[in-house]
């Protein structure tokens, strides 16, 4: 009978300590984390094709012609983003030349030490965004991603 309660007592330490674990795991990512997480984008999508589709009655040929014309205008918008970007990071180079001109040559160095810890900062940051939820910038979304969003 006592080895009967002995298997039964240690049976539920490791109940317990299974469920312990588990509740630390979940608590640490639900709650602890949550400060990393990006909040939800407010803005509206716009409807995906399968949904046109749908409420359109659209035909299979005005599908793949309108698949075309998307295709076009993500290239379009790829470009747009590149030059902006480039553009931005010209901006930046000129912004960084006039503050040069007037910081004295130790502010510049505690400025560029100031840089590049924002820098690291920002991609710990982006690290620590669970992998499927992260994308390029270039990555279209698929069709049933845009409708679910």
């Amino acid at each position: 009978m006592k080895t009967k309660h002995k298997i039964l007592a240690a049976l539920l330490i490791l109940v317990v300590f299974g469920l312990g674990v588990a509740a630390g795991v979940l608590g640490e990512r639900y709650f602890v984390h949550r400060k990393y997480r990006r909040p939800a984008a407010e803005r509206t999508h716009i409807p995906s094709l399968d949904a046109w589709s749908k409420e359109l009655q659209l035909t299979p040929d005005q599908q793949t012609k309108i698949r075309e014309i998307f295709k076009k205008n993500e290239e379009r918008m790829k470009t747009y983003r590149t030059e902006g970007l480039a553009k931005l990071g010209e901006i930046r180079k000129m912004l960084k030349g006039e503050l040069d001109a007037v910081f004295t040559p130790e502010q510049r160095k505690k400025m560029e030490e100031m840089i590049r810890r924002h820098e690291e900062r920002r991609k710990d940051e982006s690290d620590r965004i669970d992998p499927r939820e992260r994308r390029t910038r270039d990555e279209p979304l698929p069709d049933r991603e845009r409708q679910r969003r």
